[in-house]
């Protein structure tokens, strides 16, 4: 026992130092795109801004139904073999990443092509929408070395090159997105602004990732090597636990950021698109206060189940989901009288009132969620991913024939009532948890085997 309590110790501080990390650079983030919505939205008009934000949609439709969860796997499997200096495993499951990534991607252009600028024009009447999501298509395929040294960084809790990577890559792209809008004067400009960042993001992570390896921490291989191994990794293992954590990763993304977008494009226009992501984006701000634990939490429960510890296991999702979640919820609360005054001083005059009534809708289904800041990683390290698409299969046909009724009823605001009612089944979520551990009081049936 005694030889578990040194790297037990340091686990515990350094959770909050890599989640004070990372809450500052999603702070930084937030804030850069805010301003950068708030550029937008007076260069190109609620029109022009609902457009580019229709494309980004479409894109993410075509990337979330394709893609698995393979960097969430990954990040779980490498923090898990890390801990142990299994170098092996580390370079492996890195090239499995950059495979993935490479396969997943190479499909996404090509069906994108197939899809998009079609569904551009038969659901909102512009297929030039549709071909502005397909150029979106190669971001990924750009952003190749970026995420294995993104995901590398996260595994082997390197936070401060995590928050470089994301902060520099944020402020490159809001800075393009503006100016692609101001020279373009159109959205075509905020898409060839977003590909360009990816390309500028990716050569400065790989600079990182070479001082990285240099600073004496965890043990990381070079760049080349990982590439260079891609022939020889198997994928069938790898994919077979990212497609279960993508199912449950995939389906959350599309119903909470993708389908409402597309849904109130096609009913009600490109503007009231718009005002939906603007009031999205503001009711995020409090999501802040969890987005460095939500990323720190992963591989912070892989350790511990590498050096099976149930009890801490158990005591630290406990603890940071309540804390998390009071505090996000507070923040909510505190945030919805603001939105309107703080709406009315930074956009221009049409976008305070709708704005405000998504606004006042999302806070009944955000305050709920906030709750489910360890959820992803306690199915993923737990190997109950099964589970959570069984409660997710029943939730979804509860809310979409929900969804369906409301949209018909109400064309501007149905989708967003369906929004915040799919979140709240995140209640279902956590009682299926709190079972878990009560049947699992010493850990017998938890998933001790990471990596």
């Amino acid at each position: 026992m005694s030889g578990l309590v040194s790297p037990l110790r340091l686990l515990r501080n350094k959770f909050l130092k890599d989640t004070a990390t990372l809450q500052v650079a999603s702070m930084l983030n937030q804030a850069s795109q805010l301003l950068a919505s708030v550029a937008i939205a007076f260069l190109l008009g609620a029109v022009g801004q609902g457009l580019y934000f229709l494309a980004v949609s479409l894109r993410d439709l075509v990337y979330n139904l394709i893609n698995v969860g393979v960097v969430q796997a990954t990040i779980s499997q490498l923090a898990a073999a890390s801990v142990r200096d299994n170098h092996v495993k580390v370079r492996g499951w890195l090239a499995f990443l950059a495979k993935a990534f490479l396969l997943l991607n190479t499909a996404l252009i090509g069906v994108g092509w197939l899809v998009l600028p079609w569904a551009g024009e038969r659901f909102f009447g512009d297929r030039q929408v549709g071909v502005w999501a397909w150029w979106l298509c190669f971001w990924p395929l750009i952003d190749i070395p970026r995420a294995v040294a993104s995901v590398s960084f996260l595994g082997t809790r390197r936070m401060l090159d995590v928050g470089k990577v994301e902060i520099g890559l944020e402020f490159m792209r809001a800075f393009l997105v503006i100016l692609g809008a101001v020279v373009t004067g159109s959205p075509k400009g905020a898409v060839l602004g977003e590909l360009m960042a990816r390309g500028l993001g990716t050569l400065m992570a790989l600079d990182l990732y070479r001082r990285a390896r240099r600073d004496g921490g965890p043990w990381l291989p070079s760049m080349v090597s990982i590439f260079r191994a891609i022939p020889s990794i198997p994928m069938r293992q790898g994919l077979r636990l990212g497609l279960r954590v993508g199912l449950l990763k995939n389906g959350t993304t599309l119903f909470i950021h993708v389908f409402p977008s597309l849904l109130i494009g096609g009913v009600a226009g490109a503007a009231w698109v718009a005002w939906f992501r603007v009031a999205q984006r503001i009711m995020d701000m409090p999501l802040m206060m969890m987005q460095g634990v939500s990323r720190v939490i992963l591989p912070a429960l892989s350790e511990l189940a590498g050096l099976k510890d149930f009890a801490r296991f158990r005591r630290l999702y406990t603890r940071t989901t309540l804390i998390a979640g009071l505090l996000v919820s507070a923040g909510i609360l505190v945030c919805l009288p603001l939105v309107r005054p703080v709406v009315s001083l930074l956009y221009p005059a049409d976008y305070s009132a709708p704005v405000f009534v998504y606004a006042c809708i999302l806070a009944l289904g955000l305050i709920p969620a906030s709750f489910a800041v360890a959820l992803e990683s306690f199915y993923i390290v737990t190997d109950q991913m099964k589970r959570s698409l069984i409660i997710t299969a029943i939730g979804a046909a509860i809310t979409i024939p929900a969804n369906v009724l409301l949209l018909w009823l109400l064309p501007t605001t149905g989708a967003v009532w369906g929004l915040s009612l799919y979140m709240s089944w995140v209640l279902v979520h956590l009682a299926y948890v709190r079972w878990y551990f009560r049947r699992s009081k010493h850990g017998r049936s938890l998933w001790m085997e990471a990596g």
